[in-house]
């Protein structure tokens, strides 16, 4: 009953608890020898912090040791793709945007719609703007005159 693809899976399984073990043994080699050296030089100069031990940087792409991707590296890869053509298109058109004017240097489309919308707005300012005053007072004026609300 052994399949093929299982095994597979868990000879990934072992290499990558193999590669686990070996950066726990690593990590744990590095902090004792450089554990050592602090104690000693705790006592010379504590104002004083030296670094210099360089720590090579693992890629920052890889997944954490122990923890598995939530997406696979194809699907990461395709995602960083689009998102790298949404930048571009991004970037292409504020470019175009910049060189195309809006207006020959007279009056821009927001002049000319504000200038459209004004006697709309005027007239119904006249239309509504009465009723809604007195409707706002009249309650103002209930509001205030109800015992025990002053």
């Amino acid at each position: 009953m052994s399949d093929p693809a299982s095994s597979a899976e868990r000879g990934e399984d072992e290499r990558t608890m193999e590669e686990i073990m070996a950066t726990i043994g690593k990590a744990v080699t590095e902090e004792s020898q450089s554990g050592g050296t602090e104690d000693r030089d705790a006592g010379a100069d504590d104002d004083v912090l030296e670094l210099v031990d360089e720590v090579p940087r693992e890629e920052d792409a890889a997944p954490a040791a122990g923890q598995e991707s939530l997406v696979s590296t194809a699907a990461a890869a395709v995602s960083a793709e689009a998102f790298a053509g949404l930048a571009e298109a991004v970037e292409e058109d504020r470019s175009t945007a910049r060189r195309l004017p809006v207006s020959k240097g007279g009056e821009t489309i927001e002049d000319m719609v504000r200038a459209m919308l004004k006697p709309m707005l005027n007239e119904w300012l006249d239309a509504h703007l009465p009723d809604i005053v007195e409707r706002l007072v009249e309650e103002e004026i209930q509001r205030l005159s109800r015992p025990g609300r002053r």
